[in-house]
């Protein structure tokens, strides 16, 4: 596999041959031509374990990503061959999770977001999305929220820095807050 900068190619061997992906931040007034892809791709991602949510909830991803559009600081990662969608990472400043965490607000950024085709697993997406994402990010302390049991999205995290700074518990959901320190 060989991987690039934002905005450049990532290319993914398979056994059929290399398969190029091009991964790039997207900017909020061509968001919209993405939205039934976000909540196909939402959809079949979080439907599935830990996340098991109903499928129209799933697919409600992209209604807030929509609804988050003007929200200081939004980004959007795309990773796309041509023009098929093979997962995301959105974000924007808030400072929700930090309230919920007990910490003082301070212009946070939150990662909303992250997501990758089942399919498509095991080939360095999500850590180029997580990347590519955080450098559209503030220099504020970043935030994040996660399902307790996704192994490799903890993997993840946890190998770029992200740290447990809470454990925020509904009476519909379990979630790990986190909290990693901009660069």
């Amino acid at each position: 596999m060989t991987t690039a900068p934002a905005g450049h190619s990532l290319v993914r061997e398979s056994r059929a041959g290399a398969v190029p992906f091009t991964i790039r931040l997207i900017e909020a007034t061509d968001v919209h031509h993405l939205l039934a892809a976000v909540a196909d791709l939402a959809a079949e991602v979080f439907t599935r374990p830990p996340w098991a949510e109903p499928r129209e909830t799933a697919r409600a991803v992209a209604d807030r990503l929509a609804a988050d559009l003007l929200m200081p600081g939004f980004a959007l990662a795309a990773a796309l061959q041509g023009e098929r969608l093979h997962g995301f990472a959105y974000g924007m400043r808030c400072s929700r999770l930090a309230l919920a965490a007990s910490r003082p607000p301070r212009g946070d950024f939150t990662l909303k977001e992250l997501a990758v085709l089942p399919s498509m697993r095991g080939c360095g997406l999500g850590a180029r999305l997580h990347d590519t994402i955080l450098t559209a990010a503030p220099a504020t302390p970043w935030w994040l929220s996660t399902h307790p049991q996704a192994v490799a999205a903890l993997g993840l995290y946890r190998h770029r820095g992200w740290r447990v700074a809470a454990l925020h518990r509904t009476h519909e959901h379990t979630r790990l807050i986190m909290r990693r320190e901009s660069r």
